[in-house]
């Protein structure tokens, strides 16, 4: 194997691989990849970074305007390759969407305002007054707040 396909092959890998995050709070991963490609061959990591830093990265390859960037980095010959969304936010972002999607309920047993966590119930008191038939004694009952009282009338 020659000396410039190895070393075509760990440039290529290498540009691949690099991560250049939206932010700290976020950790979304850019990888840029060159399409400029000046006499066929890849540009090297620092001509990578040296493009990053002018187009407003810092140091640690952070930015904050993602649409600037990648508008600067397009002029200089390097396009989003992968976009990959931090895990951690997704998931959060997910559970966000999930419980304003889902819909609180009264339980039957305690007349307690619930709210369903992805298999877990978690239950408050309601707000005001909520009337509800207790079938484990069958009783009629009125809660309000932490306070119910039940009766058979």
């Amino acid at each position: 194997m020659s000396y410039v396909r190895v070393t075509r092959g760990i440039l290529t890998g290498t540009v691949m691989l690099t991560v250049l995050p939206l932010s700290t709070a976020q950790a979304d991963t850019y990888r840029f990849r060159d399409v400029l490609r000046p006499s066929g061959h890849e540009r090297s990591m620092a001509a990578k970074y040296a493009d990053g830093r002018s187009c407003g990265a810092s140091a640690d390859h952070l930015f904050s305007d993602v649409a600037a960037f990648q508008t600067c980095m397009h002029s200089r010959g390097w396009v989003v390759d992968r976009y990959t969304p931090d895990a951690t936010q997704t998931r959060v972002a997910a559970r966000r969407r999930a419980v304003a999607g889902s819909s609180r309920y009264i339980d039957p047993d305690t007349g307690m305002s619930c709210q369903n966590y992805g298999g877990i119930a978690v239950c408050d008191p309601p707000r005001g007054t909520v009337r509800y038939y207790d079938s484990k004694h069958g009783l009629n009952c009125t809660r309000t707040g932490l306070v119910a009282i039940c009766s058979n009338f």
